[in-house]
């Protein structure tokens, strides 16, 4: 995998890295409670950005849900239109750093 050069972190729990060659990694993280450390696992690695923007809004939406951060539809509704809009005002900036 190449290095990535460029870094987007999300809620403190994932991480969009711009590789390379361009593509988009998502990663997972995550804190390993014995060494007290952080970790990283790449999710997937994505060329198109909608994708990439669909399973980070679904991730983030589905992580609230279980924390019992959102408990109704109007929540979920506002939620998922502030995660998307925020995402997209990222992607904006790693834009400018990808090389297609």
């Amino acid at each position: 995998m190449s290095c990535s050069r460029s870094v987007v972190l999300l809620n403190n729990a994932l991480k969009i890295t711009v590789m390379k060659n361009g593509d988009l990694s998502l990663i997972q993280l995550g804190l390993d409670k014995e060494k007290r450390e952080i970790t990283e696992s790449v999710i997937a690695i994505y060329q198109n950005e909608l994708n990439l923007l669909s399973d980070v809004v679904n991730l983030l939406v589905k992580r609230a849900v279980f924390h019992k951060q959102i408990s109704s539809v109007d929540e979920l509704t506002k939620l998922t239109t502030e995660l998307a809009s925020y995402c997209a005002d990222e992607f904006k900036k790693l834009n400018d750093k990808r090389s297609w």
